[in-house]
């Protein structure tokens, strides 16, 4: 009951400083991009598209999240609440992979309706924007302010997104392919009925542990975070 308070709490704080109407506004203007684009491009754009920005949201959005309830003092007295640590980070997960994969199936529904495959489109996004939301909660708890969140975030996201792209240059490498972002690429791709180079199920449980370490990332940063007294 708790942990869905704190859930329903992220909802309402999101809806209050219109994370959704933000998005709402960037999905149309996605797709005024996609609809004059030719029928070849559309797809791998598309593709793109939802790997960059619905999937990517939570890296960024989460460090404004913190800074904003930091403003508030809302971290201030968490050490001494009966809310769990973990409680915390899965609640910031869970409604900003929701986000991510509501903006995702929009996009790809209004352009490609019944070729894509949903399924596909809704696990691997949710999954590849709770990995990519938790290293950006692992980012934000060192963040002393927006810009330092910035200047500290665009590196450490081209760092995770970049080598995905590198697939576009027919470089197959395997220690490209089990990154967290050419995963969900591939599994994006298949999604859309675009050919990868093997079966998608491998890059969705490949993005699955990818939550892992990541979870234990995040985790580990925001304790150390509250015992510094939300600092």
């Amino acid at each position: 009951m708790r942990a869905f308070s704190i859930f329903t709490f992220d909802i309402r704080y999101q809806i209050k400083y219109g994370f959704y109407f933000l998005y709402a506004v960037i999905s149309l203007l996605y797709l005024g991009i996609l609809l004059f684009l030719p029928e070849n491009m559309a797809r791998p754009a598309a593709a793109i598209i939802i790997l960059t920005d619905p999937a990517a949201l939570g890296f960024f959005f989460i460090g404004g999240m913190i800074l904003l309830e930091r403003g508030e003092g809302l971290h201030t007295y968490f050490s001494i609440l009966p809310t769990l640590n973990r409680e915390y980070v899965l609640s910031k997960v869970l409604s900003l992979s929701i986000i991510s994969t509501m903006v995702a199936l929009v996009i790809a529904g209004i352009m490609f309706r019944s070729e894509v495959n949903y399924l596909l489109l809704s696990l691997g996004v949710f999954a590849g924007a709770s990995v990519f939301t938790l290293f950006g909660l692992a980012v934000g708890t060192v963040a002393k302010s927006i810009n330092h969140y910035f200047v500290i975030s665009v590196p450490v996201g081209i760092l995770l997104m970049g080598p995905a792209f590198l697939i576009y240059l027919d470089l197959n490498n395997f220690l490209i392919e089990i990154l967290p972002a050419t995963l969900l690429l591939r599994l994006i791709h298949a999604s859309l009925q675009l050919e990868i180079p093997y079966p998608p199920i491998l890059s969705l449980v490949g993005i699955i542990l990818w939550c892992a370490p990541a979870y234990i990332l995040a985790n580990r940063f925001f304790a150390t975070y509250i015992e510094r007294g939300g600092e």
